[in-house]
């Protein structure tokens, strides 16, 4: 039987860049998909396909997880980003915007997040782990500070929250599921609201994803990871081995644990960094006969899939995007064409449901998102700022990287969003078309008129040119000795600014510039201290 046979494309949307998360976003009767990923910019669609809102982020957006978060029948969706940004957004359902209700910041990369009712108590918590080699959790969207931190030897690359039934005790328990850029695996109770390790192995690859679901339909979960060694591997609830499934010539990256064809039984959908979309079925009760339903192939890499069940015509759609900058969405042939089978829910039947606490349920403020909102919110609140050094010092404080900063704030400058007041001391402040002035006192103003000078008629001068104002300085020995006062410049753009300061063009300054550094005069370190400066 041809592919073609097996599955029908919906749609495909072509996206401005590459593809690293995609979540559905359910809001009462409605759902939507946001995705992001390399353009650093996080879109909200519609089921027509039409992009309703987007924010830019200041790095690539790497994770995504849509949950409803105050229980007010509207998801909110986590988003980790990949200047170590952790943020939560909600759709405004009025005027379909999306709006900022939280905005931290750890070092590197964020790789995973997820929420969940950790200590069954009734509220959410908030996930995230990444290249700091931590797992951070939160209480709630208001938090500051993470309530507890776990520490690991490798990037923390995926987390997923479950119930698992373990031989002790009766019931299945709660906890959450890590995996390490070194192939850790392990798996955490909360016991009086503290972390508790109930087991841990390493699997010796890295751990791509992480998912608990019932695909032995036997009424219990098992756990389901896509490992850097070509294997999407299914354990216990304990992690002992139950059956591997070898991917052939290439790497499971993402995976979805769903029942596409509405027979009652799961089927592992895995996304491979060959572009290849594999499905992998079990028909049978308490069984480990795993066999390829289908698959399909896109030109590169697929990071991660997600699905919805279209109310229409009640069909399961499979969503996925990656590296060849598309999202595509798809459905099994077979949906609602197969017998049922009489899967058991023993987890379902044991596990409380979540009731949500009172204190999930009040109205949060919306809050900036991204470095340039940051800026304009506390030149808002300040009006000024007395020196640049201040409004800087303020948002390394909130965890920004200072080059980052002042790359931002020469954009801002340039683009005249900002300007500098001319003051006894340099002001700065949002603009509004009006110079700042420090207001002189009734004294000030009399000596000022007494010692004005009548007004004479303006004379002509004549042009003079830059080539002339600079001709006992080279532009090379500009160069240098900027970088003899700075002695880091943190990028290029605040590099060839300051020195076009002086009069010079961009196009000379550049020159110039990748001379010295060609000469090895000068270079850029990428360590810390980053940024530009004279080779010694």
């Amino acid at each position: 039987m041809t592919l073609r046979k097996r599955f029908h494309q919906e749609w495909v949307f072509e996206c401005p860049d590459a593809v690293l998360t995609c979540s559905i976003l359910k809001c009462l009767d409605e759902s939507f998909l946001v995705f992001g990923g390399h353009d650093k910019t996080f879109y909200l669609m519609d089921k027509d396909m039409n992009i309703l809102d987007d924010i830019t982020f200041d790095g690539w957006c790497r994770c995504s997880y849509s949950i409803d978060l105050n229980g007010d029948g509207q998801d909110e969706v986590l988003v980790g980003s990949g200047d170590g940004s952790f943020l939560a957004v909600k759709l405004d359902q009025v005027n379909k915007k999306l709006a900022g209700l939280m905005h931290l910041k750890s070092e590197g990369k964020i790789n995973c997040c997820v929420g969940g009712d950790l200590f069954r108590d009734g509220n959410i918590e908030i996930i995230f782990g990444g290249e700091d080699k931590s797992v951070k959790i939160f209480d709630d969207l208001t938090s500051t500070n993470p309530i507890i931190t776990l520490y690991y030897d490798s990037w923390v690359m995926s987390i997923t929250l479950g119930f698992l039934k373990l031989p002790k005790p009766e019931d299945p328990v709660y906890g959450m599921v890590i995996g390490t850029k070194k192939g850790l695996l392990q798996f955490i109770q909360f016991e009086e609201n503290k972390p508790n390790i109930t087991w841990q192995q390493n699997i010796f690859s890295q751990i791509n994803d992480i998912k608990i679901a019932d695909v032995t339909n036997d009424g219990y979960t098992e756990i389901i990871v896509a490992a850097d060694d070509s294997y999407v591997k299914i354990l216990n609830s304990e992690g002992a081995k139950l059956s591997y499934i070898f991917i052939e010539e290439t790497r499971p990256i993402s995976i979805l644990i769903e029942d596409i064809d509405g027979d009652n039984a799961n089927e592992i959908i895995i996304g491979c960094a060959d572009g290849s979309l594999r499905i992998y079925q079990n028909t049978k009760l308490n069984s480990l006969d795993f066999e390829l339903k289908w698959k399909t192939k896109i030109r590169s890499s697929i990071k991660h899939i997600c699905s919805f069940v279209e109310k229409e015509r009640n069909v399961r759609h499979i969503i996925f995007g990656g590296y060849d900058r598309t999202i595509r969405n798809i459905y099994d042939y077979e949906w609602g064409q197969k017998p049922l089978l009489e899967v058991p829910n023993y987890i379902g039947s044991k596990a409380r449901e979540i009731k949500m606490s009172a204190k999930g349920k009040k109205e949060l403020p919306v809050v900036p998102i991204n470095l340039r909102e940051h800026v304009i919110e506390l030149l808002e609140k300040r009006n000024i700022f007395s020196t640049l050094d201040l409004l800087i010092k303020e948002l390394v404080d909130m965890g920004y990287p200072r080059y980052e900063v002042e790359e931002e704030l020469e954009k801002m400058k340039n683009e005249k969003l900002i300007h500098q007041g001319k003051t006894e001391m340099l002001v700065w402040s949002l603009s509004t078309g009006e110079i700042i002035e420090e207001p002189k006192t009734t004294e000030e103003l009399e000596i000022i008129e007494e010692i004005s000078p009548e007004p004479v008629e303006e004379i002509p001068v004549e042009e003079i040119t830059v080539e002339e104002i600079t001709a006992e300085i080279s532009l090379k020995e500009v160069i240098i000795n900027y970088m003899k006062e700075k002695k880091i410049v943190t990028s290029k753009p605040v590099l060839v600014g300051g020195i076009m300061e002086g009069g010079f063009s961009q196009v000379d300054v550049e020159k110039e510039i990748e001379k010295l550094k060609s000469e090895g005069m000068i270079r850029y370190s990428r360590s810390t201290p980053r940024g530009w400066s004279l080779v010694s």
